[in-house]
């Protein structure tokens, strides 16, 4: 039998005349050589996608957190409970960076061999099998082993957004970025790497006490003091980039407190007041009276605390306004940007410095990136824009802390449509019990 050339990351053997849009789909798109011989990207990594660990841990559940589950696991922290807890990271680091990694084939092709992704996924694959090989962590020296290797991982995964970034944008240069719609994985992959983020952060400070806080959760945060942290960063900014800086003023209840994470307000806060900045700026830098003030006004309810933001920057075209939370929208000239240092999308415990070299604007990933900080715990960003003044964008947050992080997507349907070849029949793995989608398909029987 003569073989037809298959779709370049099905695991069985697909004819190219089958796969859905074969001018830009990845997971079932014809791929030859290249020019040098050498054979394309998804070839390179075709064992990596379909490696039987990678896929069995991401058909496992993940649990979902909230701010008062963490702050009462960090409470009266002993060796025995952070044993504990080290076990549970490692298990939940493991399953998160495994979908994520099948997530990537479900890309386009033209994005897939782009170089930046591929140095995404080289990032997770050597995070996931730096997670996997370690040890179960049962004594306290295992745990303090364990610390050092999340903390080398968390510097690792440092410009894992900025090559997101970089990578989608120039894969837009040639397919335009509606018929990419790569949206939702941006946002599941920044989702989820926050959420890996938190757990590390969170674990790794637990072992170095600091007044006020649990772990990286600040029992009494004030959003008042995050945005006199932030607004001189901001101000610097805009004064190197335009001459000048608008002020701002605070309205409404300056005395709020809430249990948050600070990191996640400040990225929120300053990629708000920057771009409130720079739109103000442009509309009024010859203005003889000068720049008018932005406006805040702070406010806390039964359950939510909001921030509003206003500004006199002449608002969104109204063509715009639906896509300004789009991953790589930007009203700024982004051709000249490309070598700049990105803004502060790898906001963190490790990288917070990144604010103090943040240029005025980026790629068009502070707001969508904003929008997911605050969703990820059951907020929200949303901008009201009044072409020809200015616009409003509300914060709201949950200030009780009972909400769980925002759920993460499993693309079950996917991943077994391309790899179910692989999968073993026994579904009982790392000693926990299959998952229900695992136990129905094994009922239903392998597809020929």
């Amino acid at each position: 039998m003569k073989l037809q050339r298959l779709g370049w990351s099905c695991s069985r053997a697909l004819p190219c005349d089958n796969a859905p849009y074969p001018h830009v789909c990845g997971w079932q798109r014809n791929q030859p050589r290249k020019r040098d011989g050498r054979r394309a990207f998804s070839d390179r990594i075709r064992l990596n996608f379909y490696d039987q660990t990678i896929q069995k841990y991401a058909e496992l559940p993940i649990h979902r957190l909230t701010i008062h589950e963490l702050m009462s696991s960090g409470h009266k922290v002993n060796n025995e409970r952070l044993i504990a807890i080290a076990q549970h990271v490692q298990r939940e680091l493991c399953i998160r960076l495994a979908r994520r990694l099948l997530d990537i084939q479900t890309l386009p092709y033209i994005v897939v061999e782009n170089p930046h992704i591929q140095s995404v996924h080289a990032i997770y694959h050597r995070a996931f099998a730096k997670l996997v090989d370690f040890p179960k962590v049962v004594n306290i020296n295992q745990d303090e082993q364990f610390v050092l290797l999340l903390k080398e991982l968390v510097q690792e995964g440092v410009q894992v957004v900025p090559l997101l970034a970089r990578g989608i944008y120039e894969a837009s240069l040639r397919v335009s970025t509606e018929r990419l719609n790569c949206n939702k994985f941006l946002a599941d992959m920044i989702m989820s790497r926050i959420s890996r983020r938190v757990i590390a952060e969170q674990f790794i400070a637990l072992h170095h006490h600091q007044p006020g806080y649990v772990g990286v959760i600040c029992k009494e945060l004030s959003p008042l003091k995050v945005l006199e942290h932030v607004a001189p960063e901001a101000q610097n900014i805009c004064q190197r980039t335009y001459g000048i800086s608008p002020k701002y003023v605070v309205e409404g209840d300056t005395s709020i407190l809430c249990s948050y994470i600070p990191t996640h307000l400040e990225y929120i806060i300053f990629e708000l007041l920057k771009n409130a900045m720079r739109a103000v700026c442009e509309r009024h830098l010859m203005n003889k009276d000068g720049l008018p003030p932005i406006k805040f006004l702070l406010a806390r309810g039964p359950s939510d605390m909001t921030i509003r933001i206003s500004d006199e920057g002449g608002g969104v075209p109204r063509e715009f306004v639906n896509k300004i939370f789009d991953f790589g929208f930007s009203t700024c000239n982004q051709e000249n940007r490309l070598d700049d240092e990105f803004d502060t999308a790898g906001l963190g415990m490790v990288d917070r410095a990144v604010l103090e070299t943040s240029p005025m604007a980026g790629l068009g990933f502070g707001l969508p990136v904003s929008r997911l900080y605050a969703q990820y715990f059951g907020g929200d960003v949303k901008l009201y824009s009044v072409e020809g003044h200015g616009c409003d964008t509300y914060v709201r947050l949950d200030h009780i802390g009972d909400v769980e992080e925002f759920e993460e997507y499993d693309g079950f349907d996917i991943w077994r449509s391309l790899k179910k070849p692989y999968l073993d029949k026994d579904k009982t793995t790392f000693g926990t019990k299959a998952s229900s989608a695992s136990r129905r398909e094994e009922q239903q029987g392998s597809p020929g």
